[in-house]
């Protein structure tokens, strides 16, 4: 059994869990994290319009896009302005 307390004792935390962080940092990581879901959705957004371009050739497909895209989008507006 090794001692905690001894020096060649090392622990080993990737991160801090949000819960121990300060209110400042807390906040800094939530950021972080949205900023990532934003760049996530802007990217399967490309996706889609890339292959909705590529292969949509009926109105109701169409509709369907245009709902799933302003689902996408109405999304990153809730997120950012929480």
């Amino acid at each position: 059994m090794t001692d905690p307390q001894a020096s060649h004792h090392h622990e080993h935390h990737l991160r801090t869990p949000t819960n121990e962080l300060p209110h400042d940092q807390k906040l800094k990581r939530q950021a972080r994290h949205l900023q990532i879901l934003t760049g996530v959705m802007v990217l399967v957004l490309a996706m889609l319009v890339y292959s909705a371009l590529a292969e949509l050739d009926n109105w109701s497909e169409w509709v369907v896009f245009a709902a799933i895209c302003i689902t996408a989008v109405g999304t990153i507006i809730a997120v950012h302005t929480s």
